[in-house]
């Protein structure tokens, strides 16, 4: 197994409260990894973190970069997207006004870097649209392709944004929530499409969640964060049943 990103005594401060505190944590290239908590645990600082919304008080992050661990700890947002670690959210960021292939046609043509007329490219690329027909089919978009975002249900708007984070060809992909306000049929369908990609891509996985049974079901490996640290890490069956994790969860939605 190769390390793709890792943090060393990561922390973040807000005055005397602690979100992040001390986190040392290597991710591998095998397997889906879940980090999950009850509210107020640090999850969606840790993430903030690692994308560089937030700047740590102490602590680096390294993200592998062709073939070597590089430091990202500094890196604003768009720097750590264009090297390779993406980032879903709990609440679905499409472009509402555009179909879906256009969707995907802005986000290859964003990473690509160069700057001209968004439609002129999108009409006159073969390997952009190559590359668009390749991640709708992979996603299973195909036969909604031409149809506006503001039309697609919660479900398909959220694997259309898994989409949109995969056309940058990330490294590392951080999901965060992908199954939130889904219903269990939805949800379900999302477990098995993180599974199905994890086999076919070579970006790692990441996920945080609340739904004890998506987390089941997708996850290799579970880090339990608890005020901030990292409370247990593991097989899913031996950290779901050590009694400091049920614990932590009393009382939470999560439990």
């Amino acid at each position: 197994m190769t390390t793709v990103l890792e943090t060393d005594g990561l922390t973040k401060r807000f005055g005397e409260l602690t979100a992040v505190d001390d986190v040392t944590l290597s991710i591998g290239d095998e397997g889906v990894t879940s980090i999950i908590g009850p509210n107020g645990a640090g999850k969606t600082t840790f993430y903030n973190l690692l994308t560089g919304v937030l700047e740590p008080t102490v602590g680096t992050i390294h993200l592998r970069e062709e073939g070597e661990l590089v430091e990202i700890t500094d890196a604003p947002p768009h720097e750590v997207a264009r090297r390779g670690l993406s980032r879903s959210y709990q609440i679905t960021n499409v472009f509402e006004g555009l179909t879906v292939r256009e969707n995907l046609q802005v986000a290859r043509i964003s990473h690509d870097g160069r700057t001209m007329d968004l439609r002129s490219r999108a009409a006159s690329d073969e390997a952009i649209n190559e590359e668009v027909d390749r991640l709708l089919e992979l996603m299973g978009l195909t036969e909604m392709a031409d149809r506006p975002c503001d039309a697609l249900s919660h479900g398909e708007k959220r694997s259309v944004e898994i989409a949109l984070a995969l056309a940058i060809e990330p490294t590392v992909f951080l999901l965060d929530e992908p199954t939130a306000g889904m219903n269990a049929t939805e949800a379900r369908e999302i477990v098995s499409l993180v599974k199905q990609l994890d086999e076919e891509l070579a970006a790692t996985f990441v996920v945080t969640e609340h739904n004890m049974d998506v987390v089941r079901d997708v996850s290799d490996r579970i880090v339990v964060l608890a005020d901030g640290a990292v409370l247990a890490d593991g097989d899913p069956e031996a950290v779901l049943t050590d009694e400091r994790v049920t614990e932590a969860y009393l009382g939470s939605e999560a439990a």
